[in-house]
Formats: C-alpha cells, structure tokens, sequence
C-alpha cells in the first residue's frame, strides 16, 4: 500500500469520516474515497492470494500424502 493509504487507514481508525480526512490530507472527499476503494481492493487481492496459497498448499499435501500412501502399499 502506498503511504497516502496507510494514512487514510490510521485516520479511519481514529474515527476520522472521509471529509475530515480530506482536510487533513488536504486532497477531496472523492479522492479519499478513492483511496478507501484502492485499499479495499488490494485487501481483497491479498486475501484471495492466500487463499490460492493455501489451497495450493493442500494439493501439495494430498500429492505426498498420496505417494506416501502408495509407497507404502
């Protein structure tokens, strides 16, 4: 994330609403609203990133469980 969205997301979480934030930020609601949108999507590529990790990761584990399982046939 870019350092513009990590402040808006610390100021998110200092209850700050989007207008206040553009203040502080010193750019418009609408461009905090981008911003907001922006990291909203790159949280949700993250976790569906995971999410194909981790189902790549079980293909892995059931690929040696089965050879695991015809060695020892």
């Amino acid at each position: 994330m870019t350092e513009l969205e990590r402040e808006v997301i610390r100021l998110l979480d200092d209850g700050f609403v989007n207008n206040e934030i553009g203040k502080k930020l010193h750019v418009s609601t609408n461009t905090v609203k981008s911003h907001i949108h922006n990291i909203i999507e790159k949280i949700a590529l993250h976790q569906r990133l995971e999410a194909a990790n981790d189902a790549s990761s079980k293909q892995i584990v059931k690929m040696v469980e089965r050879s695991i399982s015809t060695i020892s046939n």
